[in-house]
């Protein structure tokens, strides 16, 4: 299965789901949803995203983000470590908890931007539960669901500090009481009228935009012949990887050993092998198999960089000074 398009550039807006593995719950009560959230807001403040909508499901979620930086790919590494190691703490579980990796669109915000936000604020109605559900039903339900983005656009006071209105509210006519109540009565009418999904004009499995928008990405950040000419399906990654050799010679660095000797499989320096494997995985997880990441990093399994990235995450929750070296060498090594 060919691996998702990322691109990245300074003010690209995505549309970002993650499913849970097997599609399982990623929350068990509330106090794991606030969790989530506060989670989302300490990944924002740090990588300077910007969240415009967003919906909890009980087995996955959906963001509207805006990277002004052009981190998407950090910033969501950051975010669902963070996530899962708390949950797996939490509840006394290890491995994986999302399916695979997340998914992120491209998204012309001038185009779909409107339709996109109402696409994320009806899903809590979607459910095959509310199927049968009268109009006024779902509208109460919208109205009454807290795991949504949807009651700050409606209701200033019950908005959160991280996330953005203005933005999706300016196609209403700006942040004011007659915008909100304009944008309010456009979701609902996704209630009423048969509306059509936006997702449903996304090409290549990466891009939500017209032909204009698709060319000035190929042109932008493609090169021409690596542009597939039927529905672009084999498009890969445009982000670099970095050697392993070059991330083991900034973590030898630190830690006074000579970079071949934490390349190796069973090595003696224990907690710069450690910092190696997790660079290397920040680095290549959106861009590499794990099996391909455990075979620089002398023949190891997949898992077993799993399992490591997972180890050191909980050291990190406890080490302050480990956490800051870890990051003192990954700000090293992304410049």
């Amino acid at each position: 299965m060919a691996r998702p398009l990322r691109i990245q550039y300074p003010g690209a807006w995505y549309h970002v789901t993650c499913r849970g593995n097997e599609r399982a719950s990623i929350y068990q009560d509330d106090k794991d949803r606030k969790r989530f959230l506060a989670t989302l807001e300490e990944s924002v403040d740090a990588f300077r995203v910007e969240v415009h909508c967003y919906t909890l499901m009980s087995n996955h979620f959906h963001f509207l983000l805006k990277t002004p930086e052009a981190n998407l790919s950090r910033f969501m590494q950051r975010f669902n470590t963070a996530y899962t190691t708390y949950y797996n703490l939490r509840h006394k579980r290890s491995g994986h908890l999302y399916q695979g990796r997340y998914k992120a669109l491209l998204v012309e915000a001038d185009e779909y931007l409107l339709e996109l936000s109402r696409y994320i604020h009806l899903n809590p109605v979607r459910l095959d539960t509310q199927k049968d559900s009268s109009v006024e039903e779902k509208i109460k339900t919208l109205q009454n669901y807290t795991w949504s983005s949807m009651p700050g656009f409606v209701n200033p006071k019950r908005r959160n500090a991280f996330s953005h209105y203005e933005d999706v509210l300016a196609y209403m006519g700006g942040d004011t009481r007659k915008g909100r109540k304009r944008y309010q009565e456009f979701v609902m009418k996704g209630l009423a009228e048969k509306v059509g999904n936006p997702l449903g004009e996304v090409k290549a499995s990466a891009i939500l935009g017209t032909e204009e928008f698709i060319e000035w990405v190929k042109e932008q950040f493609l090169d021409e012949r690596e542009w597939p000419r039927k529905d672009y399906p084999h498009l890969t990654r445009l982000e670099k990887t970095i050697p392993v050799e070059e991330i083991a010679e900034v973590v030898a660095q630190l830690y006074r050993v000579e970079p071949q000797e934490i390349v190796k499989a069973r090595s003696k320096w224990r907690e710069a092998r450690q910092v190696l494997i997790e660079m290397s995985y920040r680095v290549h997880v959106t861009k590499k198999s794990l099996h391909d990441v455990g075979q620089d990093l002398g023949g190891i399994s997949g898992d077993a960089v799993a399992h490591a990235h997972e180890r050191i995450q909980r050291k990190l929750l406890k080490d302050t000074q480990l956490s800051k070296r870890v990051e003192r060498i990954y700000q090293t090594i992304s410049q």
